[in-house]
């Protein structure tokens, strides 16, 4: 691999005469000639006719349902005056020294560890140089395209469908896209930039026209909202994933057979057991949980009492908002005992974002649950929460618009994030290589970003959930979780004891079954697949160095590769329905259910990936630095007592783990019908002694907050390796 000279930030030259590169400070994003990154997108692109091919951007409204997308039809050719609008990402002016520099700061073994930049520093030496931007507007408007918003990352250009054309060398086609109709190049077409223009665009990303609160591109982040802020009406927000609350039942019961009304949940693990309910596997079947507190898990993952996240602030970032979540986030912390202080935590909110979203699909944002998930592991920590306005492509410009808020604007050392429903292996590279830029640009500030990994299980199967991706039939990770520079969460189901200890825990992966007609059994237990952590073997992203000594070749290998690929993810954290976590919000009127504050019980990755964010200023409060991007050092605590190590069969072979719901603090009017809940059957992945593809390297304990603590890490070792991955030879699998 081509070799990257680095200068300090702080005057010292790196180790090894100041020459670093992208494979020796520790995260190779390439390996083997497996393209995986921005840095290898540009060996697809070569002169073609004088022009240069650029790595293709994909928006899902130009892909039918069947296919993963959200078209309802492909019109063709559009007319020549059709109206379009595309977004221009350029390079910036050293893209392979930021990737190099994003790597370095991350190795806790390089010279340049934790030498972070400031985002002027990154704006100086990785922003587009003036000459490139001038050369790409002098191209575009030689083609009639106009600029009508620029920022660092982006330019926003309209004009008509022949325009567009002769500007990126491919025809546009006509999309119906629900009432609209939009302009896009068909999936497959290769786009180009003429030679004067080559090394400074990345990608062009179509965008469309005429969606509610577009309001033209802004060139900058959002405005910031104070907390509690009145609402003059509710928002609607935009669909948010699966927060799969464990009312969600299967199965069918008699009318009457069992009154749901009157069913108990229970405080911890095994606390009531369903005597009124047959049998499961042989035994009486526990109640499930009404919602563990941040107390119990704290207590259960073993964060010390001192560490409360003090000084860090963390990001939440995700589609829509709630109109009333600063009054729920306060209400619950007051409730539950961490009352939020004044100014920990504030929004901010894009124009149009509201409008935006109206109409969407699911009634709530998330919003409310991660913010709570984050407040309740770090209840010192301050909280920002973006929100990204709602599309047709699953926010993925959007939710990318705030992440480069994060990063211009140093909001946050720690990003929890969400994930957009590209999977692989259709995620294209355009995408990839936009989202690449600014999570680079985030690991050389000491940044790290956050992402669950779909509530989906392998994602071959979706008729629970809704979503399908491309290839129902094989298993796939889910975007932007699977991207080497993103600490992947996955799930577990946790059972967490009388005195907040924790008991066991397994992989996520809920079977749900209801009664038989009669009411006397349950039917044929454990059931169908209905929600589970996502996980599995990436086909277009390779392996980082950091997974090079701990993920097993039959998993980096899965699918066949003559060379390893990336896996995910890379740890997890408590998602189970059956043993969820507890949340506060209003259900706004005009809903299915009577309005008004209630405390819910929910899951899925999309809690457990700000529960572990929270956890994770926990340990940078140990560390008193930025943690950044943490899978080098994820990983170079594997094999030690840092870790549980999650199986499937925690009390053994053969011991079935189960609960019986639903549980009694449910929102009212949802339908309730007893249920039992089989915990630790994944689809196709399995949790396996050491690494594996549905926990990672397992969930947190004691071990690992203390292992920041800067007494046991204030020297650094002699010998530097050449990767963190070194150091974990010869440790367990």
């Amino acid at each position: 691999m081509r070799s990257i000279r680095v200068s300090s930030p702080v005057g010292r030259r790196p180790r090894g005469g100041g020459v670093l590169s992208v494979a020796a400070a520790g995260v190779a994003i390439a390996c083997a000639g497996v393209p995986s990154s921005a840095a290898a997108f540009a060996a697809g692109t070569g002169p073609a006719g004088g022009r240069h091919a650029l790595p293709g951007y994909v928006p899902l409204w130009t892909l039918p349902p069947e296919a993963g997308g959200t078209d309802s039809a492909d019109l063709g050719p559009a007319p020549t005056g059709a109206p379009i609008a595309a977004r221009v990402y350029l390079t910036g002016r050293d893209p392979h020294g930021l990737a190099a520099y994003a790597a370095a700061v991350a190795d806790p073994h390089g010279a340049l560890f934790h030498h972070y930049l400031t985002p002027a520093e990154v704006r100086r030496r990785f922003d587009p140089a003036r000459a490139q931007v001038t050369a790409v507007r002098s191209w575009l408007a030689a083609t009639g395209l106009d600029v009508t918003a620029a920022n660092p990352h982006y330019l926003s250009v309209r004009g008509s469908a022949a325009e567009a054309a002769r500007a990126f060398g491919a025809v546009w086609h006509g999309y119906r896209v629900g009432a609209l109709t939009e302009q896009a190049p068909p999936p497959g077409a290769r786009l180009s930039v003429p030679a004067r223009a080559a090394g400074a665009v990345l990608t062009v990303a179509p965008t469309e026209i005429g969606l509610p609160g577009s309001g033209g591109e802004p060139a900058a982040g959002g405005t910031p909202t104070a907390p509690g802020r009145a609402e003059t009406a509710p928002a609607s927000p935009g669909r948010a994933g699966t927060s799969t609350p464990a009312s969600r039942a299967a199965g069918s019961a008699s009318a009457g057979s069992v009154a749901a009304s009157t069913l108990p949940c229970s405080e911890y693990y095994g606390q009531r057991r369903a005597t009124n309910l047959p049998p499961a596997y042989g035994r009486t079947a526990p109640y499930a949980g009404c919602g563990y507190t941040s107390q119990q898990l704290r207590s259960a993952y073993g964060v010390p009492a001192a560490l409360t996240g003090k000084g860090v602030r963390v990001a939440v970032v995700g589609p829509g908002r709630n109109a009333t979540t600063s009054g729920d986030v306060a209400r619950f912390a007051s409730d539950h005992g961490v009352p939020l202080r004044p100014g920990q935590f504030t929004e901010i909110i894009p124009p149009g974002l509201d409008a935006s979203c109206e109409g969407r699909e699911f009634p709530f944002s998330e919003d409310y649950m991660a913010i709570e998930a984050v407040h309740g592991m770090a209840p010192d920590a301050d909280i920002v929460y973006l929100g990204a306005k709602c599309d047709d492509d699953d926010q993925a410009l959007s939710m990318l618009d705030e992440l480069g808020t994060v990063t211009d604007r140093h909001l946050a050392g720690i990003v929890s994030g969400r994930t957009i429903r590209h999977y692989d292996p259709d995620p294209s590279p355009g995408l990839i290589a936009a989202y690449e830029q600014i999570f680079q640009r985030g690991a050389a500030e000491g940044i790290g970003f956050y992402n669950g990994t779909a509530d989906h299980g392998d994602g071959s199967n979706c008729q629970i959930s809704g979503e399908c991706h491309p290839h129902p039939s094989k298993p796939a990770i889910s975007y932007p979780a699977g991207d080497p520079w993103v600490t992947a969460v996955g799930g577990t189901s946790l059972a967490i004891g009388a005195r907040r200890q924790y008991l066991w825990e397994t992989g996520w992966g809920d079977h749900l079954t209801g009664l038989t007609p009669d009411g006397k059994s349950w039917a044929q237990p454990p059931g169908a697949f209905a929600f589970g952590g996502g996980g599995g073997t990436s086909d277009v992203l390779g392996q980082p160095s950091y997974q090079r000594e701990t993920v097993p070749a039959a998993l980096s290998q899965a699918h066949g590769s003559r060379v390893p690929m990336r896996v995910v993810p890379d740890v997890a954290a408590d998602a189970g329905g059956g043993t969820g976590v507890r949340a506060g919000l209003t259900v706004p009127p005009g809903q299915a259910v009577p309005p008004g504050y209630r405390e819910i019980t929910v899951g899925g990755t999309s809690v457990a990936t700000p529960e572990f964010a929270g956890m994770q200023a926990d340990a940078q409060q140990a560390a008193g630095e930025p943690i950044g991007f943490a899978n080098p050092v994820i990983y170079a605590r594997y094999g030690t007592s840092a870790y549980h190590d999650v199986t499937d069969h925690p009390l053994g072979p053969g011991v079935p783990l189960f609960a019986a719901g639903p549980v009694a603090n449910q929102i009212p009017g949802l339908p309730t019908e007893p249920y039992l809940d089989t915990f630790g059957l994944d689809q196709s992945l399995a949790a396996t002694p050491g690494y594996d593809d549905v926990t990672g390297v397992g969930t947190l304990t004691t071990s690992y907050f203390d292992s920041f603590r800067p007494a046991q890490h204030r020297e650094r070792p002699g010998r530097v390796p050449h990767s963190v991955a070194e150091q974990a030879v010869g440790r367990k699998r």
